[in-house]
């Protein structure tokens, strides 16, 4: 008992050791009509990203986040009410301007290494709060140089860890010592209790002696039998207890940290993706597509996006391996994206593993699923395409080139258009925003035929769905912007975008996407200019556009991009391919 508790004490003691003193302040003020909330973060960590996050009674809703790589990002819904200052660290400032009388909570979270997220939230309806200035310690992106001396942080660091081995040994010993004493114990008592021949003749050492009963009885052995069987069957029964319930600690224990994994096979532990993995999902993820890779951007979205399932691998508690899957169609079809492997795994086939899985797994959670849909950004060669059904190739015109530079290029679009004496260039082109008022257009069934739609699909940005109710509020989810030929009647022709996010390419940089559906040169010239200007006062720096389009316009639009030293094309012609095939 008493090695016990000194066993107990010392790991409460030790663990106590470790706690972190980092904290998270937030205030906020009247500014304007608006209100200016303070978040400061204190203590030596290392920041990954800032989220802010507004509650209005249960319903909690994401309004923008800062990484110091990839810079600020503000939810599209609230860019003209929210703005996020970075000042110097560990400060960091949101205006956002809401009714004086509004019960509002706004939430600051600090995703940080090693203490993880970091957050606090304040109600900004209520009397002005400030931070008291004497919480607020030092804090650096960069790691501090250790100070000399006994007593400087290197003198400490190297004494925290004699004192830690110090009692790590001592418990190790007491532990061990306890366990073995309990363990020799136990061998000699269950030996006794094994065999019934060995039992008898302990018992016939042990017991008492006395004379016997006239008809052979010996009431003195009977009762030394039941006394000695009672004694050793509780302990069976402690001993049967003890493994048991060191079992549900550490299945419990388990559970806790894997609870959100669903399945193992070759050597792999597949789990479901969470806003916690972020930073191991882009540890994996250098190089992919070049640096246009979309999930830096994309990957808190996926956590709660309805029908979307992202399965993660790891092998010895490392991430290795990410895909992700997203049911469309009424439940009936399933589009496979952002596929990933590590760099050291690659080449072993662990793709194609983890693919398999998440089939599986998909297959379990949605039995309705028949299809299997996605696109590819290169051929995979005859052997690969075998296994599936081509359904289109789309070409693909990329430019790049930074914003001022895209001002100038615009400016020579509009200039070549109005030299321009095409067929159609005086059909108007209507930008629509409400994909409602396109509901209509966009379940015709002679809409398809008429634009010339890749696999009978609208593919938005990478993602194929065909044009079915259910799909719609898919496409809604995704603040589009479209265009469509509004000089009455069947439209010849139909554009959207995506709005422009942040990508990894030259250490940060804008990504914007232009799909471009119909045939006809001088409208597609019409949308593809209406789009770029659209877009004018929110790109910044480096910015990357891709614009998809049928195969039969991809010179002409060339042509009409070409000829300006702002923007330059960033590769040769290359295809969009949208493959289907059976689940």
């Amino acid at each position: 008992m008493s090695s016990n508790f000194l066993c107990a004490l010392l790991i409460l003691a030790f663990l106590e050791s470790g706690r972190s003193n980092s904290d998270v302040s937030i205030s906020h003020s009247r500014d304007g009509d608006g209100q200016n909330i303070t978040c400061v973060l204190s203590g030596d960590e290392n920041m990954t990203q800032i989220h802010w996050e507004m509650l209005r009674g249960p319903n909690r809703t994401k309004l923008g986040m800062y990484h110091p790589r990839f810079g600020i990002y503000i939810n599209e819904e609230y860019k003209t009410k929210v703005k996020i200052q970075n000042k110097t660290s560990p400060h960091q400032s949101l205006l956002i301007k809401v009714a004086s009388n509004e019960s509002v909570h706004i939430c600051c979270a600090f995703i940080t290494f090693p203490s993880g997220k970091l957050e606090q939230c304040t109600d900004i309806s209520e009397k002005d709060v400030g931070i008291n200035a004497s919480t607020i310690k030092d804090f650096t992106y960069m790691e501090q140089k250790p100070k000399l001396g006994l007593f400087g942080r290197l003198g400490a660091i190297i004494i925290g860890t004699i004192l830690s081995l110090f009692i790590l040994t001592i418990l190790f010993y007491l532990c061990k010592n306890n366990n073995c004493r309990r363990k020799k114990s136990f061998e000699i008592r269950t030996y006794r209790t094994d065999s019934p021949s060995e039992t008898h003749a302990e018992e016939s050492d042990d017991a008492p002696t006395s004379q016997s009963s006239p008809n052979g009885f010996d009431p003195s052995k009977l009762y030394a039998k039941i006394k000695k069987d009672l004694f050793y069957g509780r302990l069976w029964k402690s001993y049967q207890g003890q493994p048991k319930a060191w079992t549900q600690v550490d299945t419990s224990r388990e559970a806790t940290m894997n609870s959100h994994c669903v399945g193992e096979s070759d050597g792999l532990i597949f789990c479901l993706a969470r806003p916690e993995d972020y930073d191991d999902v882009m540890a994996i993820s250098q190089d992919i597509y070049g640096g246009n890779d979309y999930l830096p951007h994309r990957y808190h979205f996926w956590m709660t996006e309805p029908g979307r399932v992202v399965i993660i691998a790891r092998r010895d508690r490392k991430l290795v391996a990410l895909e992700s899957g997203l049911v469309v169609d009424g439940g009936e079809t399933v589009i496979v994206e952002g596929l990933r492997v590590c760099p050291n795994e690659r080449g072993c086939g662990l793709a194609g593993v983890i693919q398999t899985f998440v089939d599986g797994y998909i297959k379990k959670v949605y039995p309705n699923v028949k299809t299997k849909r996605l696109t590819r950004g290169d051929d995979p060669g005859p052997e690969k395409l075998s296994k599936f059904t081509l359904l289109a190739r789309r070409a693909v015109l990329s430019l790049l080139g930074n914003s001022e530079g895209f001002d100038s290029f615009v400016s020579g679009l509009k200039e070549k258009l109005l030299a321009s004496d095409g067929s159609n260039s005086s059909r108007p082109l209507v930008s629509v925003k409400d994909l409602d008022a396109l509901k209509p257009l966009l379940l015709d069934s002679d809409l398809s035929p008429k634009l010339q739609l890749p696999g009978n699909a609208i593919i938005q940005d990478w993602q194929p769905l065909k044009l079915m109710e259910s799909n719609l509020h898919v496409l809604a989810r995704r603040n589009l912007t479209w265009f469509v030929d509004g000089s009455g009647g069947k439209p010849l022709f139909m554009s959207l975008h995506t709005p422009p996010y942040p990508i990894p390419l030259n250490g940060g940089s804008l990504r914007f996407n232009i799909d471009l559906y119909g045939t006809d040169t001088s409208l597609a010239k019409k949308a593809l200019t209406a789009h770029l200007d659209s877009v004018m006062s929110e790109i910044q720096g480096v910015v990357v556009v891709h614009i998809y389009m049928h195969q039969i316009i991809f010179d002409d639009l060339k042509q009409f991009c070409d000829g300006h030293d702002t923007v330059k094309q960033l590769r040769d012609f290359w295809e969009q391919l949208l493959l289907e095939r059976e689940f």
